[in-house]
């Protein structure tokens, strides 16, 4: 897991890897601060909060963000949250930022693509709506190791011993490996849900913007938002995750509003007092044109595996920081650094229709410039990852490897 700390006031602030969720109306309309009402939509957004692991500490703020921002809603939020020594359950907030209990659950793993599953088909039975939206709340690195944890980043720091498959959430009361806790890979997220499952998936973790990632899950949802960077964590900064309380509304809506909640994010970070708060990254991706992109990329890459296994990486973007070997690298730049002028053009077209909003700060912490920024991350197949298990799995279950021509 990637736990990294950095001085600010005096005080450490943390990043979640994780780091991106009948009857017409169940609530009832309220009005803005400025007394503007707030027009009912029949839209269902659940927030699924796998908490059960040290993300338990920023809960309460989320949840207060969460009831703020529902007092300007016109749709319905669900949570589903499972923390810490306590059992599972799954509740509506109202527009007044009242708590109505839906369903309670014994001891589970919220960490399985099951899991996720049935509390999806759960939430759609009790509170139906014409739209459905999910927001994943949890740690995650992309699809980088499970295996990666503060516990194993002394045997990382030799690339050699670089570990295995990659992750998204996290629970460590149901845990079945030597480190402690259950991790759900991206390939059995994508098994497990129905395709067209949502309008949007939003990701309120660390690292999701991966083109590997998001074109796993390409056919779930018309739209995704993510970060290809850390996501911050530190409630008592205010800054931890998605504003909800200014963001919220927006997610009732389409594309155009989606948008609109990208920018509340970046400028609800960009805006921070303290430089090393001003560290955001956050794109909106449609979906539906990840094919196109995809198809894109592998006229350029086509059989070209062996070329990349050598690419010189040193002057690209990445997105990642500490003792992580560097996987992340920004996709426009690995792009431009193996294309003709013709190829890189045609990738430029193919992803303006794909980034639909992007923005980042000049900086992530102190010590990560982001000069480059395409909204997406792409993995590079070096050569030194050679008999790799994590290098096999990514040609073996990631769809997105197949850009190289590789049965």
């Amino acid at each position: 897991m990637n736990m990294l700390r950095v001085a600010a006031n005096k005080k450490s602030v943390f990043f979640f890897c994780c780091a991106m969720f009948g009857s017409l109306f169940l609530f009832t309309a309220c009005s803005t601060d400025n007394d503007e009402p707030v027009v009912p939509v029949s839209y269902t957004v659940l927030v699924y909060m796998a908490a059960d692991n040290s993300m338990d500490s920023e809960v309460d703020y989320t949840l207060q963000e969460l009831k703020e921002g529902m007092k300007r809603s016109g749709g319905n939020t669900v949570v589903y949250l499972d923390r810490l020594e306590k059992a599972p359950r799954l509740f509506r907030i109202t527009a007044d930022g009242e708590e109505v209990a839906l369903k309670e659950y014994a001891e589970e793993n919220s960490a399985t693509a099951e899991t996720l599953a049935r509390v999806i088909a759960e939430t759609k039975e009790l509170v139906p709506s014409e739209n459905f939206g999910l927001v994943y709340w949890s740690h995650s690195m992309g699809w980088v190791p499970s295996g990666y944890s503060k516990d194993t980043r002394a045997a990382v720091a030799s690339e050699a011993s670089f570990p295995r498959t990659r992750y998204l959430g996290m629970d460590e009361h149901q845990a079945v490996d030597a480190q402690g806790m259950t991790l759900m890979e991206i390939d059995e997220m994508a098994a497990a849900l129905p395709d067209n499952v949502a309008e949007f998936m939003l990701f309120d973790a660390c690292m999701m913007g991966s083109v590997e990632a998001l074109y796993q899950l390409r056919n779930k949802c018309h739209y995704f938002i993510a970060s290809p960077a850390e996501v911050l964590m530190e409630a008592d900064y205010d800054a931890s995750g998605m504003p909800y309380s200014e963001l919220l509304p927006q997610l009732f809506g389409g594309k155009e509003e989606l948008a609109e909640a990208c920018q509340k994010y970046y400028n609800h970070y960009n805006g921070m007092s303290a430089k090393i708060l001003r560290s955001a990254t956050i794109a909106l991706i449609d979906a539906q044109q990840l094919d196109g992109l995809y198809a894109t990329v592998n006229s350029i890459l086509n059989n070209r595996l062996s070329a990349l296994q050598s690419l010189d990486t040193d002057g690209l973007q990445v997105y990642h920081r500490g003792s992580l070997p560097k996987v992340f690298f920004d996709l426009a730049d690995v792009m431009k650094q193996v294309s003709t002028t013709t190829q890189y053009q045609a990738f430029e077209a193919q992803l303006s229709q794909v980034v639909l909003y992007k923005a980042a700060t000049d900086k992530f912490a102190s010590d990560l410039t982001l000069g480059s920024y395409s909204g997406l991350s792409v993995y590079v197949p070096l050569g030194k990852w050679l008999g790799n298990t994590e290098y096999t799995y990514y040609f073996s279950s990631l769809d997105w490897s197949k850009v190289y021509g590789i049965d």
